[in-house]
């Protein structure tokens, strides 16, 4: 084992961690990340959307969603042409639970690319796709 894999490895670990939002202490950030999520599409999505788009499982949106919908955050609304199907919206408790856990939500995104610049905050999200899209789809 290599001292230098092991130090890549702590800093990818690091940055993880200091990345980490803040947000609502009370609300695990799955739950945060799918409300906001939810939050910012133009239309409302399907669990299936939801996860295709967030790179996730439809079980780990259904698992997330159900604590959302418990507390009034987010609403079903049934497809009157398939019942089993529906989308998510955001309902106006939601909406209010957004503007008050923005701030933190952001913040580490802000303080990245505040200190790195646009550009090289840029270059280094699209680095990350970039590795992203490789441990999804290994060769």
């Amino acid at each position: 084992m290599k001292l230098r894999h092991l130090q890549i490895n702590q800093t990818l670990n690091q940055f993880t961690r200091l990345t980490a939002t803040e947000g609502a202490q009370e609300r695990p950030l799955a739950q945060q990340n799918l409300l906001f999520w939810v939050a910012a599409e133009d239309t409302p999505p399907t669990p299936t959307e939801l996860a295709d788009a967030m790179g996730l499982s439809k079980a780990a949106i259904t698992k997330m969603m159900g604590p959302l919908l418990d507390d009034g955050l987010l609403e079903r609304i049934g497809d009157p042409n398939d019942n089993r199907s529906f989308t998510l919206v955001v309902t106006e408790p939601g909406k209010a639970a957004v503007r008050e856990m923005a701030e933190a939500y952001f913040k580490p995104m802000n303080t990245l690319k505040a200190g790195l610049g646009k550009k090289q905050f840029n270059k280094l999200i699209d680095l990350l796709d970039q590795a992203n899209e490789v441990l999804i789809n290994p060769e």
